[in-house]
């Protein structure tokens, strides 16, 4: 029997006031004469007025490779004053800083006159270190305590006398996107060839309505590179260095790592032809090379022919990091399980007391509201149901080969009740099915041309794209009835690198929503080299099965209505509102950029989706993507703060207006950035900020309740296993984290992940039925993410608990997911209105996509 988990451990550790953390750090400003010049510099490169300088790239760079300081300054240009920038535990040399600046500028695009002129108003006198005294517990320093905190603690633990009994560990210090990062060296296993390295990450965070720093764990592992393997066109790859002397002149060596980027470059080789070849590819190589020490790093191409080489030196090594698909099979699999975790959280403990201390474990809260959720509603969609959401027709296209027609058709036949025909008997021409109350039209089209990768010969990209959408119009003309469409295509791995380009999902995508139809890729499994055992175990049966139910989920159909509340919970079933904000910050597509808030509304029974967005009315769900998609697909358009606020207050003014009870459900990471009231600093309980003017209570709102989540993105939520006396596992359930109104939300291990053992550790020998197991770099991990849930709003005579049970219980009311999203049902709905504005998320079903996997 399977031991039950009533408290869970959580990777959080407290400051002990009785014991404070004080150091003298020295800090430098960044000197306010500098931003002038340098935002000249800046505006030349980029045209137009410039209001901040690029410092981003320079604050890499000292990072990289002075790991002594912490840039405290994440951007500067704003005015004339000189900032607080860097803090450190002794002083660098100004002289050092200050190559390493004209270096970076150097590094700039700008024309060599314009770079010349910069430099001209910078010098080495204006940079200086001043002493400053900090107790990193005191209230008043939580900003700097933020960034430093992290610090101190990997200064700590990278100490050169300082072990990990679990299995002898020795870690260094190395950068760290957020916080602090160290990372056990030399690598384990390196003599069969499976390389890897354990590494902690560590984060300062705060909760909402608190004013206590905390610090979250991370522990992971860096699979680093054994052999020659495959690199990619468009993207470079990391490498680790670890210098035996500084690389440049004035800085003292310290243990860590520092960090640089390869990618493969076209050449040109001596007979004339093109060829690929790794260069030194980033912003800290372009430093260096501008202070002429670019040499001092490994040649790139000997590092990628043997990585085994400079993995093995003791001196000047270098790690190239493994990512899927540079081998073609994994030699160590990724993340730690709790065997090899819990120990070394210990450790951690250990080394930082007392000056820290872990959080004590959290106990179970016991309540549930709506029972039975979870795993696939195999229920048929009756035909009133389905003629309620779509009308009287719905019309069924299948682009799709002949085994993946019969396998849609079998699932078909499951959800609508009802014999579909063989797949050898649809043709172009629509085979009608009458429901009663609904028709069903369902026709098979080869479409060899629609699905072939774009031609992209003698055109850009965009216009192979178009004219793709074109022929797609042409081909298949404009729907008359609502229309759903399942694309049989290539997966993601056959557009890696120069193909890149080549794949037509994005075209074929909006080329159907062009002509009202929406859609869904499903990419077959490989051919099994032996027949299945029995037909449920078929992983393409299965596949194609789930891409049918996406079809559904698309419509707005929920087979099943939501049950009723438990006994002694809600007094009845509250409509479900979600609002998601859809950005594309980062890439670009044909010149455009988007940020477009949208919105889902489920009325109390689950049954019936509307969706809107900003000059978008509610509507079903399934009119609303094909008009959220064609508003805004082409249109650059990036919502600011007022307006996503305003918007905000409009869809919950219509919802509470329209139902009695309302649950909001909003993601931290997603909206604080322009809906900034939501941020853990300035969120009030019961309140509602909407803009410049004071919070709204709740109250005011008739029968309004929200619930913020917030996910693992940035290290925002800890690492948790479950423990009993002499146990530890991975429980699911709705925990009671440190301060009121907070919860913690962690799901059971997934049927994807069966083959994950606890107990299964790539360090050390186990014990399996009473033998001596050798450590399995191998084995299978999966470990539970930990969802914070804020119960922020809430009505008079509520209890908390329920609002945050209920929310934890929609991660198990997706309808056509067999494992728990990582979001509640609403949120995960608004999530998915992406794939028709942003073509990164739009790739081929994948096991992510159909299970909601962790």
């Amino acid at each position: 029997m399977a031991p039950r988990y009533d408290n869970l451990a959580v990777t959080v550790l407290r400051l002990d006031p009785a014991t404070p953390i004080e150091r003298t750090y020295h800090l430098m400003r960044f000197p306010g004469r500098w931003k002038e010049p340098l935002r000249r510099l800046a505006q030349a490169q980029r045209g137009g007025e410039v209001a901040s300088i690029p410092i981003a790239s320079l604050n890499d760079a000292i990072t990289a490779l002075v790991p002594d300081c912490v840039v405290t300054l994440p951007y500067a240009g704003r005015g004339d004053d000189d900032q607080d920038w860097l803090l450190a535990y002794r002083e660098v040399k100004p002289a050092a800083i200050f190559n390493l600046v004209a270096a970076w500028a150097r590094a700039q695009k700008g024309t060599p006159e314009q770079i010349a002129l910069a430099l001209s108003q910078l010098h080495a006198r204006d940079l200086s270190w001043s002493p400053v005294h900090l107790n990193l517990t005191a209230p008043d320093e939580r900003q700097r305590a933020m960034r430093l905190l992290p610090m101190e603690i990997a200064a700590t633990l990278s100490r050169p006398d300082t072990t990990c009994p679990h299995n002898e560990l020795r870690f260094l210090r190395c950068p760290s996107a957020e916080g602090s990062e160290v990372m056990s060296w030399p690598p384990e296993r390196i003599e069969d060839q499976t390389p890897f390295s354990v590494k902690i990450g560590i984060t300062a965070q705060t909760l909402p309505t608190s004013d206590e720093l905390l610090v979250y764990l991370s522990y992971g592992v860096r699979r680093w590179m054994p052999v020659r393997g495959k690199l990619a066109l468009d993207h470079g790859h990391s490498v680790y260095l670890a210098p035996t002397v500084p690389y440049l002149a004035g800085l003292e060596n310290s243990r860590h790592f520092g960090t640089a980027r390869i990618k493969r470059v076209k050449v040109t080789e001596k007979n004339g032809s093109n060829g690929y070849e790794p260069r030194w590819d980033d912003a800290v190589a372009s430093v260096l090379k501008e202070v002429g020490c670019l040499d001092r790093l490994p040649d790139p191409q000997q590092l990628v022919d043997k990585p085994l080489d400079y993995l093995q030196r003791h001196g000047d090594a270098a790690a190239l990091v493994y990512s899927t698909g540079m081998l073609s099979a994994e030699k160590v699999s990724a993340g730690l399980s709790v065997a090899d975790r819990q120990p070394l959280m210990d450790w951690v403990v250990g080394e930082l007391s007392p000056c820290l201390r872990p959080a004590a474990p959290l106990p179970r809260e016991r309540c549930t509201v709506y029972k039975g959720l979870g795993g696939i509603s195999q229920s048929p969609v009756s035909a009133a149901y389905l003629s309620e959401i779509v009308g009287p027709r719905l019309d069924i296209e299948l682009l799709t080969d002949d085994q993946a027609t019969q396998y849609a058709l079998d699932r078909l036949t499951t959800r609508l009740g009802v014999p579909m025909p063989r797949a050898e008997q649809l043709g172009e021409t629509e085979t009608l099915i009458d429901l009663g109350g609904v028709t069903v039209g369902v026709r098979r089209l080869a479409a060899p041309t629609i699905r072939a990768d774009l031609d992209r010969v003698g055109r850009r990209p965009q216009a192979a794209v178009e004219a793709r959408i074109v022929h797609i119009a042409d081909a298949l003309g404009r729907a008359a009835n609502p229309t759903v469409a399942l694309v049989e295509i290539a997966g993601p791995d056959a557009y890696e690198g120069r193909r890149r380009g080549d794949d037509p999902k994005f075209a074929i995508r909006h080329g159907l929503l062009r002509t009202g139809r929406l859609s869904q890729f499903v990419t077959p499994v490989a051919e099994h080299k032996r027949p299945p055992r029995k037909e449920s175990s078929d992983p393409n049966r299965e596949r194609f099965a789930a891409a049918v139910d996406e079809l559904f989920r698309q419509l707005g159909v929920r087979p099943e209505p939501l049950p009723e509340p438990a006994r002694n919970t809600l007094l009845r079933q509250p409509a479900l509102l979600a609002i998601w904000m859809i950005r594309q910050n980062k890439g670009r597509v044909w010149g455009l950029g988007r940020q477009v808030p949208v919105a889902v509304l489920i009325d109390p029974t689950g049954q019936h989706v509307q969706v809107r967005a900003p000059k978008v009315p509610w509507q079903p769900l399934h009119t609303g993507l094909l008009e959220i998609g064609r508003r805004y697909v082409n249109v650059d358009l990036k919502c600011g703060p007022d307006d996503v606020v305003r918007f905000a207050k409009d869809v919950i003014d219509e919802a509470t207006g329209a139902f009695p009870d309302t649950l909001l459900l909003t993601h931290a990471q997603n909206l604080r950035g322009v809906w900034t009231t939501l941020t853990n600093g300035r969120i009030q309980l019961d309140n509602l900020g909407f803009g410049a003017g004071d919070p709204q209570p709740v109250s005011k709102l008739p029968g309004l309740r929200h619930v913020r989540v917030r996910t693992v993105e940035g290290g925002e939520t800890p690492e948790c296993y479950g423990i009993t006396d002499d146990e530890t596992g991975q429980p699911k359930g709705l925990w009671r984290f440190l301060v009121h109104r907070v919860y913690g939300s962690t799901t059971g291990k997934p049927s994807t992940h069966s083959g994950a053992l606890k107990g299964v550790s790539k360090l050390i020998p186990g014990e399996h039925n009473g033998k001596l197991t050798a450590p399995k770099p191998k084995a299978q991990v999966w470990n539970p993410q930990f969802i914070e849930l804020l119960v922020a709003g809430i009505q008079d005579g509520d209890q908390p608990e329920h609002w945050a049970a209920l929310a934890h219980d929609l991660r198990d009311a997706a309808p056509y997911v067999r494992n728990t999203t990582i979001l509640p049902w609403p949120l995960h709905l608004a999530e998915q209105i992406e794939q028709y504005l942003l073509p990164t998320k739009i790739t081929g079903l994948d096991a992510q996509e159909v299970i909601g996997d962790e």
